[in-house]
């Protein structure tokens, strides 16, 4: 009680006395943590050094309070020094350990730790990246499952719309180029090509329809603008946005060809794009996952086959026109002998081509929609226009009408 009237000028009883002086020494004790942890706060930062080398890689040098197991952790290195591990590649950590003395606590154990990241060439996909993009899709049909084929009869049939070298992202304009090309207008070309294919077909019926995707659809492959092998693009947005919009393209064709008849969707892995579409493909395979209208093949194969009655496809981006007759009866041997018709469907060169028969297949190239990039035009790569070909194809006799959109 003496204490509590020298401190607070007053009497009080015994017991009243003996809790506020007790409140008054945990009190005392906190602020001396307190204390503590912000000299250990500033001496944290005071050790924080970062440098961005010439190779582009980055040191960072920070002082750590961390575990034995957490200077393990390579994700944990990352995010303590500030970087996201789906944007860059630890090259290399070393950890020390460094004492640091304090009053309350004694001898505090922490650690100097320097490391060097370097910035991903392609980006990682998670799951959280792939949720966020699922999110913000929309459609106009609210009941996907419900959509009515209104061309539908089984009829032997199919109707093949393949997009090709589509290579949304681009930039380019006439003064570099020669024709111009943005996010706004391969959006516009594309729904006028699709539209275009349901009102000129809007009175013939079909039993499938087949909607060939991939193919270069996007101009780059990652946060860097290049392509899947590191070469610089001209784009017109960055990563993030393009991939959200190409989704949501492919998704709004999908339920536009849906209104014909049930649909298969075939992703073909291509060089601009691989890592990103591979991506989307799964993404457009969950949103349709309920669907039994619509299959899609997602797989990253760089050849994938089709069978439709005695009409054997095979869509590749590209592959030696040499090789194609032996590429082709070999991966394709479980469908080749029952097949009248065998047609290999290419791109990549944004030129329509048919090249010689060999023997039963016959090979032709897509052209493109899409408008050329400055690369191109240097290197005289000509394209003489912009169009796209569908096709009607007989399950018995094979590519029966061709139909040419054309982009003015």
């Amino acid at each position: 009680m003496e204490i509590y009237e020298l401190l607070y000028g007053n009497q009080v009883s015994s017991d009243h006395a003996r809790k506020a002086l007790t409140t008054l020494q945990m009190t005392i004790e906190e602020q001396k943590k307190s204390n503590v942890s912000k000299d250990l706060k500033q001496t944290l930062n005071s050790k924080t050094s970062v440098d961005i080398n010439k190779d582009g890689s980055h040191t960072s040098n920070k002082l750590i309070e961390m575990s034995e197991n957490e200077a393990k952790n390579v994700d944990f290195l990352l995010k303590t020094h500030g970087y996201d591990s789906t944007l860059f590649d630890l090259i290399s950590a070393r950890n020390n350990i460094w004492n640091v003395q304090n009053k309350v606590e004694g001898v505090k154990t922490l650690y100097s730790s320097r490391i060097v990241v370097k910035p991903k060439k392609e980006y990682q996909w998670n799951k959280e990246d792939i949720q966020k993009l699922f999110d913000s899709l929309k459609t106009n049909y609210k009941n996907k499952i419900s959509i009515s084929h209104t061309q539908y009869i089984k009829n032997d049939n199919l109707l093949v719309v393949p997009i090709a070298d589509f290579h949304y992202g681009l930039l380019s304009d006439k003064f570099s180029t020669g024709n111009d090309y943005n996010l706004e207008i391969a959006e516009q070309i594309y729904y006028q090509t699709l539209n275009d294919i349901l009102n000129r077909y809007n009175n013939r019926k079909f039993e499938k329809v087949l909607f060939i995707v991939g193919n270069d659809f996007i101009n780059f492959d990652n946060l860097n603008g290049t392509t899947q092998r590191g070469t610089p693009q001209d784009n017109a947005s960055l990563w993030f946005s393009a991939t959200t919009k190409a989704t949501q393209l492919i998704i709004n064709g999908i339920d536009m060809l849906t209104t014909i008849a049930p649909i298969d969707v075939i992703y073909v892995p291509s060089n601009h794009d691989l890592h990103t579409m591979f991506g989307i493909m799964q993404t457009i395979n969950a949103w349709y996952r309920n669907d039994e209208n619509i299959n899609i093949d997602c797989s990253p194969l760089p050849r994938k086959y089709y069978r439709f009655g005695k009409t054997l496809f095979a869509l590749s981006h590209d592959m030696k026109i040499k090789d194609a007759l032996q590429i082709v009866s070999s991966e394709g041997k479980d469908n080749w002998t029952d097949s009248k018709h065998i047609i290999c469907l290419l791109a990549h060169l944004h030129q329509a081509m048919v090249y010689e028969k060999q023997g039963y297949l016959e090979i032709m190239r897509l052209p493109t929609i899409s408008g050329w990039s400055r690369w191109s035009n240097n290197q005289g790569y000509i394209q003489s226009e912009k169009k796209n070909q569908s096709f009607i194809v007989s399950g018995e006799k094979g590519i029966i009408d061709v139909l040419n959109t054309i982009i003015d």
